[in-house]
C-alpha cells in the first residue's frame, strides 16, 4: 500500500520520492547523459553515520561500492536529493517508509 506522508526532520536527507535515506541504502545516483540520450548512473552505498565540524553536525558516509577505502560526506540538512533513488535497504522495506512531499519547502 502507499506510504503515509511524513513531516521533514532536519538530520535526514531524502531521496528524489521523498524517502528517508538510512544507512546500509543502496543509491542510484544519475552521473551524466550520453550519446543518445542515454542516462548513466553510479551506485553508492550509506555506510555510517558520522559527526563532523566544530558545531558537530550529522553527516552520512557514502562509499563508492570499489575496493578503495575512498567516499564523501552527504550533510544531513533535511534537503531531498533530486539525483539520490534508495534501490535497496537492508531490511528490504524502503518501500513501505513514509514519504515527505519532495516539492514542499523546506525550512
Amino acid at each position: 500500500m502507499g506510504a503515509k506522508m511524513a513531516s521533514a526532520t532536519r538530520s535526514a536527507l531524502y531521496d528524489k520520492h521523498g524517502r528517508e535515506i538510512m544507512v546500509g541504502d543502496i543509491l542510484k545516483v544519475f552521473h551524466f547523459i550520453g550519446r543518445r540520450n542515454k542516462h548513466h548512473f553510479m551506485f553508492k552505498q550509506v555506510m555510517r553515520e558520522q559527526k563532523l565540524g566544530k558545531g558537530v553536525e550529522d553527516y552520512f558516509y557514502i562509499s563508492h561500492l570499489n575496493f578503495r577505502d575512498d567516499g564523501y560526506h552527504l550533510h544531513r540538512d533535511g534537503s531531498v536529493l533530486g539525483d539520490y533513488e534508495i534501490v535497496q535497504s537492508i531490511d528490504a522495506q524502503f518501500d513501505r517508509r513514509p514519504r515527505i512531499d519532495p516539492k514542499e519547502p523546506r525550512p
